[in-house]
């Protein structure tokens, strides 16, 4: 087939007419790797590469908490404390812009796992102060936990270490001082965990910090109790398993500098507040509770509330974030 010559100048006309010059870049779309959310410690610094589709003459600029700092594509965020960080990125071209914002969080993470001389074997469960000194601490980047045993090491109270979790479902093989998680054969990390008596503190020293989490679980011991209930060897101590509208709760409150108690937050471990069995909550795995109602605090007082008398007084606790 001919094709005439007059089609066969509009079509040179229209290929000739189709440069890349007369080609519309659209708008950029920013895009990270992650979803602009960080988290780092005080001394860390950051390297934001923000990603851009149609990136074509773009101009880029970068604010933190409303003020612009950088006009790069990439910034190197070093924080100057240990707090909330609000950032913004901006890529323009001719034919619009986009923004993506960023949230770093700057915190000191106190994990248990970090604890200088943890020298406790992989086969033990606790690890508390031997001596006979009534009081002593644990004490970790500023944050000491009181702990008190009896010569004889049989009585123990406050907090004391524990480096295994386990997800026993029978009382027979249930241990004190170990994390219920449901991930507890790979689990790593050391678990906090209280004990009998009034001395259960997290203390910070010579100075205040606002506490913005901490990570909770039920102790392996305490959860299966409320499950099954308990009875003693000897008959002596029976506790009946929790039933509708029984309830295990931390409560953990902030402390003054006279060591008084200021505000509080609580966090139920069990809680049966519900007619069907079936809908009982019992905290089977590691989870992060919201301190930062709190405020600026000298220390963290830890008290376990339940509805049943002679409740084995025990928790986990890892992962204390502190800030300024």
């Amino acid at each position: 087939m001919r094709i005439s010559y007059l089609c066969m100048v509009v079509l040179l006309l229209a290929v000739a007419s189709c440069n890349s010059d007369d080609v519309v870049t659209p708008a950029p779309t920013i895009y990270f790797s992650s979803d602009g959310e960080y988290e780092i410690g005080p001394t860390d610094t950051l390297i934001l590469e923000p990603k851009i589709t149609y990136d074509r003459s773009s101009v880029y600029s970068w604010f933190v908490d409303g003020k612009e700092v950088s006009s790069e594509l990439n910034l190197e965020f070093i924080p100057d404390g240990m707090r909330e960080y609000y950032l913004t990125f901006m890529a323009t071209n001719a034919n619009g812009a986009d923004t993506f914002n960023v949230h770093v969080s700057v915190v000191k993470n106190i994990e248990f796992d970090t604890f200088d001389n943890f020298t406790v074997s992989s086969k033990s469960a606790l690890y508390m102060q031997t001596d006979t000194v009534p009081n002593e601490y644990f004490v970790a980047n500023d944050v000491k936990f009181p702990t008190q045993i009896n010569a004889d090491t049989t009585m123990w109270g406050g907090m004391a270490f524990s480096n295994r979790t386990t997800t026993s479902s029978t009382l027979s093989t249930a241990a004190i001082g170990c994390a219920y998680t449901l991930n507890g054969s790979t689990s790593t990390s050391y678990a906090a965990m209280s004990g009998y008596g009034d001395i259960m503190y997290a203390l910070f020293t010579e100075r205040t910090y606002s506490v913005k989490s901490i990570d909770i679980t039920n102790d392996n011991f305490s959860y299966l109790v409320s499950k099954y209930g308990y009875t003693s060897a000897d008959s002596t101590l029976i506790i009946s398993h929790f039933q509708t509208d029984d309830y295990l709760r931390l409560n953990i409150y902030g402390l003054n500098f006279d060591g008084s108690d200021a505000s509080s937050v609580s966090f139920d471990l069990v809680d049966c507040h519900y007619d069907n069995p079936a809908k009982y909550v019992r905290i089977s795995d590691w989870t992060t509770v919201d301190l930062t109602p709190l405020g600026q605090v000298f220390g963290l007082r830890f008290e376990l509330e339940c509805s049943k008398e002679n409740f084995p007084p025990f928790f986990c606790i890892d992962n204390l974030k502190l800030q300024d």
